[in-house]
C-alpha cells in the first residue's frame, strides 16, 4: 500500500522549492486570519497538499484545510485535476481532510457562471431555511452546471460542500499582509509601522520553516508578542472564544463543542457516562487552548442548563490557570479575573445531622430549594446523609456580588466536607446558571462531587465531578 505522504505530488515541491514565491505570500496574508481562528492549532507546506491549515477536532485530533496554490491561470482539464485529487484525500480521511481551497492567478472564463453562483450559494443563500425550496432549488441548479461541465453529480456535491475557489495576486505582500492585520484583528490597529514590519519579518521566517516542519500557532503568537512588546498585556489579556452550540458547528475555524443534549430535556436520563465524554472533551479543549497560546482567558456563554454551566467552569478550572469571561442576560459579562467583593454575608446555612460518610449541599437563592432537595434526598437514597442548604433572598447584580457568593459558598462545602469527613458531596444548585459556572470553576479542595438538575419536576443526577 502507497502511502499519499510519499507521491510524487506531495514531495515535489520540497524538491523544486525555489520559484515558490507566490504560494508563500499567500500563506503569510493567512497568517493574521489564523490568529483570529480560535481551533487553529498549526500549518505545514508541502506535506499533501502545498499547504495545509489544521484545526482543533472535538474529541481529538484535527480538522485539516489542504489549500493548492499556482501562480499560472489553469486550464479547464487542470482545475478538475485538482479536485479529482482533493476527493482522492477526502475520501482517504472524510473526518480529516474536510476543507479545500484552490488558489491561483487567473480561471478560465468558463467557470465564471459556476462561481458566481457559488458566490451567491455560500454567501446570501446562508440566510435561508436548510429546507427551504429556493435552496435545495439553487443547490440544483449548480450541480447541474457543474454536471455540464463533465463532472459527476458525486463531485458537483463535494464542491458545493467543501472546495472554495481563490483568485489571488501577489503583486503586494506587504501591503495585503497589513490589510489582513487590519481586518482580521482590529485589536491591534495601534501597532505601529516597525512594529507591523517586525511581525512580517518574523513571520516571512515562519513561512521559510514550514516546509522544514510544522509552524504552530503557539510560534505565531510568540513572534507577535515578540514584536509588539507595546501591545502584548492587551493580547495576553484577550480572550479565546469557546463556542457551546446546540448542534454541530459548519465551521472549523471556531472552537466549539456541541453540548445540545446536556441542556436538553432527557439530559436527566444521559447517563454517567455520556456525561464523563463530555468532560473528557471539554478537558481536551481545555488543554488545546494552554498548549497553543500563552493567553488563559476564555469567554463562553453562562446561559446553560445548571449542571452543564457548572461542568464547563470545573473543566475550565482556577487551578488549572483560566479566567472565565462569562456571558449571561442581556449580554452582561462577568470576568473571573476581577476579584472585588461586595460585602457579605449573601448566603444564610442550616444543617441537618447525618451518619452517611456522603453529604448533600443545595444552594438557592433568591428562592429557596431546600424542600425540594430534602424530598429528593430521601428519593435518591440520601436519608442518612448529612444536610448543609446554603439560601439567600439576594441578586446578582454585578461581579462583586457574584465573587461573594462563590467565595463563600466555596468556603462553606470546603469546611462541611471536612467537618464531616465526607467522601462525597451531592450538589443541588437552585441559582442563576452564571453562579454555577463560576462555582465550578473554584470547585477544587471538596473531593468528588455529584451534580444534579431539575428535570420534569424533579432531581436527576447528572455530573460526577471526580477531583
Amino acid at each position: 500500500m502507497n502511502s499519499p505522504l510519499f507521491e510524487r505530488q506531495a514531495t515535489g515541491g520540497v524538491v523544486a522549492r525555489q520559484g515558490f514565491e507566490y504560494q508563500d505570500a499567500f500563506l503569510l496574508e493567512q497568517l493574521p486570519a489564523l490568529l483570529s481562528h480560535g481551533a487553529f492549532s498549526h500549518l505545514v507546506s508541502e506535506c499533501l497538499g502545498d499547504i495545509e491549515f489544521r484545526y482543533h477536532r472535538p474529541g481529538g485530533g484535527t480538522f485539516c484545510a489542504a489549500i493548492e496554490a499556482k501562480r499560472e491561470q489553469l486550464s479547464v482539464n487542470e482545475v478538475w485535476a485538482e479536485v479529482a485529487r482533493f476527493e482522492e484525500m477526502h475520501d482517504a480521511a472524510p473526518d480529516e481532510f474536510v476543507r479545500f481551497q484552490l488558489v491561483c492567478g487567473d480561471y478560465s472564463g468558463v467557470f465564471d457562471p459556476l462561481f458566481n453562483k457559488l458566490k451567491r450559494l455560500h454567501g446570501v443563500a446562508a440566510s435561508l431555511n436548510p429546507d427551504s425550496a429556493v435552496l435545495t432549488a439553487a443547490q440544483q441548479e449548480v450541480e447541474d452546471t457543474i454536471v455540464a461541465m463533465g463532472q459527476t453529480a458525486a463531485t458537483a456535491r463535494f464542491v458545493m460542500e467543501r472546495v472554495s475557489f481563490i483568485k489571488y495576486s501577489d503583486g503586494n505582500v506587504s501591503g495585503a499582509f497589513a490589510a489582513a492585520l487590519s481586518q482580521h484583528l482590529p485589536s491591534l490597529d495601534d501597532m505601529g509601522g516597525k512594529q507591523r514590519t517586525a511581525f512580517e519579518t518574523r513571520c516571512r521566517t515562519l513561512v521559510n520553516e514550514s516546509v522544514k516542519g510544522v509552524v504552530h500557532r503557539r510560534d505565531l503568537e510568540a513572534a507577535l508578542l515578540e514584536s509588539t512588546p507595546g501591545l502584548a498585556a492587551d493580547w495576553l489579556a484577550s480572550p479565546t472564544q469557546v463556542q457551546l452550540r446546540p448542534t454541530r458547528s459548519p465551521t472549523i475555524e471556531e472552537l466549539w463543542l456541541d453540548v445540545g443534549r446536556f441542556n436538553g430535556d432527557d439530559r436527566g436520563q444521559l447517563g454517567s457516562q455520556a456525561w464523563t465524554d463530555l468532560q473528557s472533551q471539554l478537558k481536551g479543549v481545555a488543554q488545546f487552548v494552554q498548549a497553543t497560546r500563552a493567553r488563559a482567558a476564555v469567554a463562553l456563554s453562562a446561559k446553560q442548563r445548571m449542571s452543564l454551566a457548572a461542568t464547563v467552569g470545573y473543566c475550565f478550572s482556577a487551578t488549572r490557570g483560566f479566567t472565565l469571561q462569562m456571558e449571561h442576560n442581556a449580554g452582561a459579562a462577568f470576568d473571573t479575573a476581577e476579584h472585588d467583593r461586595a460585602a457579605g454575608p449573601f448566603f444564610t446555612s442550616a444543617e441537618g445531622a447525618g451518619s452517611s460518610d456522603e453529604g448533600v449541599v443545595s444552594i438557592s437563592f433568591p428562592y429557596s430549594g431546600q424542600a425540594d432537595v430534602a424530598a429528593a434526598a430521601a428519593g435518591l437514597g440520601l436519608l442518612n446523609a448529612p444536610q448543609l442548604h446554603l439560601e439567600s433572598a439576594g441578586v446578582i447584580d454585578g461581579l462583586p456580588a457574584l465573587n461573594t457568593a462563590v467565595h463563600e459558598a466555596k468556603a462553606a462545602l470546603v469546611a462541611f466536607r471536612s467537618a464531616r469527613q465526607l467522601r462525597r458531596v451531592h450538589l443541588f444548585v437552585k441559582a442563576p446558571s452564571v453562579f454555577a459556572m463560576a462555582l465550578g470553576h473554584r470547585l477544587n479542595g471538596v473531593g468528588p462531587v455529584q451534580l444534579y438538575d431539575w428535570v420534569v419536576n424533579a432531581y436527576q443526577p447528572t455530573a460526577l465531578l471526580a477531583q
